[in-house]
């Protein structure tokens, strides 16, 4: 298997030799554009005007030769039709009668030359006293050069971006044997960074998702336990026949057993669940109403519609009333109405002995009793977890007062529609 980081580091180098190639080939060949018409001719009458006819003697052409040499700064070689040398300047260049027999560029011994055809059949051949430093093996310094630097610099790159994908790989492979505490550092601010935060917040999930089935698992297994030893025991006595008393207590416990198992249900289906299974819109102070007459009490507020799943919103607003009257002696108060923030709120409160400061969090734990909590029916521990994960789900949060005449507040916001 080729690795991620070879190939990157192949490829920046494949980019660099081409990019070498091209801007070598062009500092080579200037190209046919300063070969144009009207180029070559300026400057042959340019030329004409500078040099010494034809006619005159190999000496005058000589001296006019090297005064333009002296203005130009140019090595300058000037050749008849048939390509024979008539004079040049130190360091003129030198070519052939076949290299003269076209105009433009061409490469020279020393680099590139430019003939110049002039309109009396002369040939001027015209170098930049520097352009020999563009030829010869020493022009292929500052390219190599380049791509070593580039060999030496491009491979920690390509390294240090793949091994970031390497220890991400890694722990994917340990999440996937199990290792629920698995997370990688988030390096840098790209998309391999985002990708390992992404990952992060996957793995986190995940563990919360299985800690939390485990701890339900765990605590239902042992909730269990009291209403089916009723059960066992209440047989055992109808063994003997028929009682009025066992058979009303055999009932309670299987009553109370089919509603821990609907709790627990319930509570795993949300903690699980990614969305709302079903949405409407809900008029939050109706459906408060109709439950809140269920315990004999009335609901104050303004109407408010909410986008959601009204049976959750009910079993929400059932939960609260319920709890009300276990540890609270009955709500005292049930308001429904508008929030701040596009938020609907629905607040109950009750007169009850209220909930210690270090555990007005954890009373929304699953599972989890309040010590000395009043109420003469204990519950489950199940029915202000099941109110916060359903307040969650609608985009909104449940959160515990105390009140200063005594007693306790729970206020419950979720998104309006």
């Amino acid at each position: 298997m080729r690795r991620l980081h070879i190939q990157f580091y192949l490829a920046i180098l494949a980019a660099l030799v081409v990019f070498v190639l091209a801007a070598g080939l062009l500092w080579s060949l200037p190209g046919e554009r300063f070969n144009e018409r009207w180029g070559t001719d300026a400057a042959a009458q340019l030329a004409a005007v500078l040099l010494a006819p034809a006619s005159e003697p190999a000496d005058r052409q000589q001296a006019a030769l090297d005064d333009l040499r002296t203005r130009l700064r140019l090595n300058l070689a000037l050749y008849d039709r048939d390509g024979s040398l008539i004079a040049a300047t130190e360091g003129g260049p030198r070519l052939s009668q076949r290299r003269l027999e076209r105009s433009g560029w061409r490469l020279g011994n020393r680099g590139p030359v430019w003939v110049l055809p002039l309109h009396d059949g002369r040939r001027l051949a015209v170098q930049h006293p520097y352009a020999e430093t563009r030829g010869g093996p020493h022009v292929l310094i500052v390219p190599v050069a380049i791509v070593l630097a580039f060999v030496l610099g491009a491979y920690p790159i390509a390294r240090r971006l793949t091994r970031r994908l390497a220890r991400l790989q890694r722990g994917v492979e340990q999440l996937g044997q199990g290792d629920l505490a698995t997370r990688v550092a988030v390096e840098g601010r790209d998309e391999v960074a985002a990708l390992a935060r992404s990952f992060n917040q996957s793995a986190e999930r995940i563990e919360e998702l299985v800690r939390a089935h485990k701890m339900l698992l765990a605590n239902c297994s042992h909730e269990l336990r009291t209403p089916l030893a009723r059960i066992r025991l209440g047989i055992e006595r109808l063994a003997s026949g028929p009682d009025t008393a066992t058979l009303a207590e055999l009932g309670r416990s299987i009553a109370e057993l089919n509603a821990l198992i609907e709790e627990t249900l319930l509570a795993s289906r949300l903690n699980a669940l990614g969305a709302l299974e079903r949405t409407e819109d809900v008029d939050l102070l109706a459906l408060a109403a109709e439950e809140a007459a269920h315990f004999d009490r009335t609901v104050e507020g303004e109407p408010v519609t909410v986008r959601g799943d009204p049976s959750l919103l009910r079993r929400m607003i059932r939960n609260l009333l319920e709890n009300a009257g276990r540890h609270g002696g009955g709500a005292t108060r049930v308001h429904v109405g508008a929030g701040a923030g596009g938020m609907a709120e629905i607040i109950i409160e009750d007169r009850g002995p209220g909930v210690a400061q270090s555990e007005r969090e954890r009373i929304f734990e699953p599972f989890y009793r309040a010590a000395g909590a009043g109420g003469t029916e204990r519950g489950f521990g199940l029915g202000l977890a099941i109110v916060r994960q359903i307040a969650r789900a609608h985009a909104g949060d449940v959160a515990y007062t105390a009140l200063e005449a005594g007693g306790s507040r729970f206020t419950v916001r979720v998104a309006r529609r």
